[in-house]
């Protein structure tokens, strides 16, 4: 099967997004949500924060008039401080749970439930978004403002200039994008995670160069936020789906030599434990069965009705 590009996966995004009104909610709500913090910040700032502000500049002798006007602007940036803080505590949990939305959508939620009630994934997930946090607010930046300078010669050149800017910012966009599937349903840890994407850094900038220029596009680019995380996550489901092709593929062809009736799921070339690619296969649980241990689990014995083999005596 023919491999997708990956700069097709964000246009992919805006499609199946708008093609799938159950996922909507997910993306509205977030907005709601913010707007409701934003008021509520505004008005507590405004009733709290601002008659202590003004008093305090009135009785260090500043003119009432001045007193108002940097109170009014403190206040604003108070509100603004507050709401961005909200923004980036709430908005990676809320792009997890678009991300996994659609995987349920691709009948891809066993994957979800086989990885809830482990406080080691939950450690791991609090980890990471702790990590994305930081990442996003401190060395992204950094590294923007950096390429930004060093790139400034070729923005005299139209259009050259952005395209290497996409595409030298595309690995932490998608990194960023995909860090959830690693760390919280593949349970990676995230020192695993990154090394995985630098390691298909030519994959991970392809897909993120195309990412970061459509959420560089004025206006729409609130949109092509959540579109973004809906491409990551179709981009993990068909790596999923192409596992599960080889891996049945593979367990036909043990099954027809050994009777094997045991299939993994191996989405990256990773010798770490994963998830299974199927929840049952034949009648058999195999969730406990880790890539990590190279031998399937113990055979359990002949079922009821069949009859244990014995080989034939040897005639002297």
């Amino acid at each position: 099967m023919p491999r997708t590009p990956r700069s097709l996966y964000p246009f992919k995004g805006i499609v199946y997004l708008v093609s799938t009104p159950s996922l909507w909610p997910r993306v509205i709500l977030p907005f709601i949500v913010l707007l409701i913090i934003t008021i509520v910040l505004l008005v507590l700032a405004f009733m709290y924060l601002m008659p202590s502000q003004v008093d305090f500049f009135t009785r260090h002798s500043w003119p009432s008039w001045l007193a108002y006007t940097v109170s009014v602007l403190l206040t604003l940036l108070e509100a603004a401080l507050g709401s961005l803080t909200s923004y980036l505590a709430l908005m990676p949990l809320w792009e997890d749970a678009l991300f996994d939305a659609v995987l349920r959508t691709k009948k891809l939620g066993y994957i979800i439930e086989a990885a809830h009630g482990d406080y080691r994934t939950c450690l791991n997930g609090l980890m990471g978004g702790i990590y994305i946090i930081l990442f996003q607010s401190v060395v992204l930046l950094f590294f923007q403002i950096v390429s930004l300078i060093v790139l400034l010669p070729l923005h005299v050149v139209p259009v050259v200039g952005t395209l290497v800017y996409c595409y030298l910012n595309g690995w932490v966009m998608t990194f960023s994008k995909r860090i959830h599937y690693d760390v919280e349903l593949r349970k990676m840890s995230v020192n695993q995670s990154r090394k995985y994407a630098w390691k298909h850094r030519s994959e991970f900038c392809e897909f993120g160069a195309v990412a970061v220029f459509l959420e560089m596009t004025p206006v729409l680019n609130i949109l092509f936020f959540w579109t973004n995380v809906v491409g990551a996550a179709l981009w993990v489901a068909d790596e999923i789906e192409e596992a599960r092709r080889q891996d049945r593929v593979a367990s036909s062809s043990a099954q027809n030599q050994s009777g094997s009736h045991y299939v993994t799921f191996h989405p990256y070339d990773s010798p770490q434990a994963s998830l299974p690619s199927e929840p049952l296969l034949g009648a058999r649980a195999y969730d406990n069965y880790s890539v990590a241990s190279d031998q399937p689990p113990p055979y359990q014995g002949p079922s009821q009705g069949q009859q244990q083999y014995q080989p034939a005596p040897v005639r002297k």
